[in-house]
């Protein structure tokens, strides 16, 4: 896989990714943050947003899970989530009503 500074892309656009850029991934690699490109054709078009938008949800998922171990919510007892849920389900109840 062919990495290319993010800034020389920016300066440069598809130049800076030179031929392999049709047929192989590429990492555009910048101080904070990189950025994969991978080609796309119209047969594999949709495979490619679906492959990505199924590992944006699996990111986001951890993401959840490493905030909820921090917050120790990864302890709670089946029990405990059963009551949290029942007391958030009354107070929505009670706003409806008073509203």
């Amino acid at each position: 896989m062919k990495t290319i500074p993010l800034r020389d892309f920016q300066r440069e656009g598809a130049k800076a990714l030179g031929a392999a850029a049709a047929s192989e991934p590429c990492l555009l690699a910048g101080r904070e943050q990189e950025f994969l490109l991978l080609p796309v054709t119209p047969e594999t078009r949709a495979a490619m947003l679906d492959l990505a938008e199924g590992l944006a949800a699996v990111n986001a998922l951890r993401r959840d899970q490493a905030r909820a171990a921090e917050a120790g919510l990864d302890q709670l007892t089946m029990d405990e989530i059963d009551a949290e849920i029942l007391a958030a389900r009354k107070a929505r109840s009670r706003r409806k009503h008073t509203a």
